[in-house]
């Protein structure tokens, strides 16, 4: 009888919550979107009336991109705008390898590779190099945050010069100078330097480079993620 009557009276509630317009979100605060099971789940009543859930907070120590689900690094889950081909062929020709020296040949298909005991996709791609080796802005555009996660280690997210893409690159052994949060970027302009930190081997310097295709920039912790590869691949063939 008691569960009988718990049951009526959580319909009742839920009824009375839908016609004062509350909207039921829930939100993850687990540290990982990527590396952790999202244990910590919290619901949360909103008593405007939303078309759509609002996007997650930045976690404190953001690890990992979800949708944009780089796993160095570093988004939430998010609701993201679709991509378009001609999106991808804009963005394609404002892009250039981030590494001095290297060839679209010798890119290696790493976004596909299974991470984390293989529960994840990498969604990323890997840059050999050797350490304190430049690391050039792919695009022209602007510095959206200087990150430090326990994955990624130092980071720099970046929108592109059209303003829809975030450009993400991290095991950065340290930051050039003068880089701060707001800084207008060139297409080349040295930004950090190829490193291990984060969960990099430490004999493995390389740089993680991820793109994504978020809701808004400014949402530097969301989007989806986006194969780099192809689109270098493209670029470097076009020039």
């Amino acid at each position: 009888m008691r569960a009988a009557s718990e049951g009526k009276s959580f319909i009742a509630m839920a009824a009375l919550l839908a016609s004062l317009g509350c909207k039921v979100v829930i939100e993850h605060a687990s540290d990982s979107a990527r590396d952790t099971s999202r244990s910590d789940t919290t619901i949360v009543l909103s008593s405007t009336p939303t078309r759509s859930a609002p996007l997650p907070p930045p976690p404190e120590s953001v690890k990992a991109m979800s949708h944009m689900s780089v796993s160095a690094g570093e988004l939430a889950d998010s609701i993201s705008l679709p991509v378009t081909q001609s999106d991808l062929d804009a963005l394609s020709g404002e892009l250039m390898i981030p590494l001095p020296g290297v060839q679209a040949s010798e890119l290696r298909d790493t976004f596909n590779e299974k991470r984390g005991g293989g529960t994840r996709k990498h969604e990323a791609l890997d840059i050999l190099a050797p350490r304190g080796t430049p690391v050039l802005s792919a695009s022209a555009g602007r510095v959206l945050k200087l990150h430090n996660s326990k994955d990624g280690g130092l980071m720099v997210y970046a929108a592109d010069a059209s303003d829809r893409f975030i450009l993400m690159y991290a095991h950065l052994d340290h930051y050039a100078d003068g880089m701060q949060d707001g800084l207008p970027l060139r297409q080349g302009q040295i930004i950090g330097y190829v490193g291990t930190t984060g969960n990099a081997p430490p004999n493995t310097p390389h740089l993680h480079f991820a793109i994504a295709h978020p809701k808004d920039v400014k949402l530097w912790w969301t989007g989806e993620a986006i194969d780099p590869r192809p689109l270098l691949q493209r670029s470097a063939a076009a020039k």
